[in-house]
Order: structure tokens, then sequence, then C-alpha cells
């Protein structure tokens, strides 16, 4: 199982629909929103790296609203 935390900038006052929508995604755990740099964090769970990098690449970061990610692996 490969689990990567996923910080995401968004549009300004989309937070809370952009959170309800990722939270519907395959693959996304947890799903917080945050104060600083980054608006929301979402925790990735699935059965391989590649899996993982679809699920971000292919579905997440395609949500209008989301201008940018940055995203962690966890190593164990």
């Amino acid at each position: 199982m490969t689990k990567a935390f996923v910080l995401i900038s968004t549009e300004t006052g989309v937070e809370p629909l952009l959170q309800e929508e990722i939270k519907q995604l395959d693959g996304v755990k947890e799903v917080y929103q945050l104060f600083g740099e980054y608006d929301i964090l979402a925790v990735v769970e699935e059965n391989s790296d590649r899996d993982v990098q679809k699920t971000i690449s292919w579905e997440l970061r395609k949500i209008k609203g989301i201008r940018g990610t940055n995203t962690m692996i966890v190593a164990k």
C-alpha cells in the first residue's frame, strides 16, 4: 500500500467546495482545510505508486479551482 500527503493550493474562496469534491475521489482517505501556504491537505492511499500517481495526476489535479499541488510519498 502506498500513501501520499498532497498539499493543495486553490483559488480563493472555493476551499469548502473543493474539499467536498476531493473527498469523493477513489483513493482519497482524508481531506483537511488548512491555513497557511497551502489550502487543503489530502491523504491518498492506493495499492501502488502508479495508482497514487494516477489519482493525483489524472483526477485530483484536473479539478477546476486547484492551482497546484505538492505531493509527499510516505517512505515508511
